[in-house]
């Protein structure tokens, strides 16, 4: 893996939350791109070997090539970590699992993305190597074809260097705010 990619994690990566690697990580990759029929991209590939899957830090973001359907204006979009070769929630088997009917064998999830949507690798033709955002509510494709990727990062260590610490600022007027309770609520 990049020098400048390690240094990178390391800076993002919140290493507070520990997440456990499995002991076998080489087993699981096999048994990941058999799933798939392909070989991993090798950045991804070096990535899972070294951190397993990881959260990354309180506002740590990044900048995506195509701006999503819930990218906010300022045009940074959030992940709460990485799935990885892990003996936790986070454990990318069993995620390929819950969602390869759903995106099929083009693209495979890698990371959370806020509201329940995906960051995902591209595996095959066009897509291979390339980071993607799977926007949840659209599936994958409309009657016209069109497909709810929208294209992060152009590799792996790409999508790795796009991250910055970002604070999202809050344009909240408190007076814009209505309050409304039920009448049960407010019984003794």
């Amino acid at each position: 893996m990049d020098k400048i990619i390690k240094q990178k994690l390391d800076e993002i990566i919140d290493s507070e939350v520990v997440v456990s690697k499995k002991e076998n990580a080489y087993k699981s990759i096999e048994t990941i791109e058999g799933l798939y029929g392909v070989d991993l991209p090798l950045d991804y590939k070096e990535f899972l070997l070294e951190y397993g899957g990881c959260f990354i830090k309180e506002n740590i973001m990044y900048q995506p090539i195509e701006v999503t359907p819930v990218t906010p204006e300022d045009g940074f979009d959030s992940i709460g970590g990485f799935y990885g070769i892990t003996n936790n929630v986070y454990n990318i088997e069993s995620i390929i699992q819950t969602y390869k009917g759903i995106l099929g064998s083009i693209v495979m999830p890698i990371a959370d993305a806020d509201g329940g949507d995906l960051i995902c690798i591209g595996l095959k033709d066009k897509y291979r190597g390339k980071i993607y955002y799977w926007y949840h509510e659209n599936e994958t494709t409309d009657e016209d074809g069109k497909e709810y990727y929208y294209l992060i990062a152009n590799s792996f260590e790409e999508f790795i260097s796009k991250f910055s610490f970002h604070e999202r600022k809050n344009n909240v007027n408190i007076d814009d705010i209505e309050l409304f309770l039920d009448e049960d609520l407010l019984k003794d």
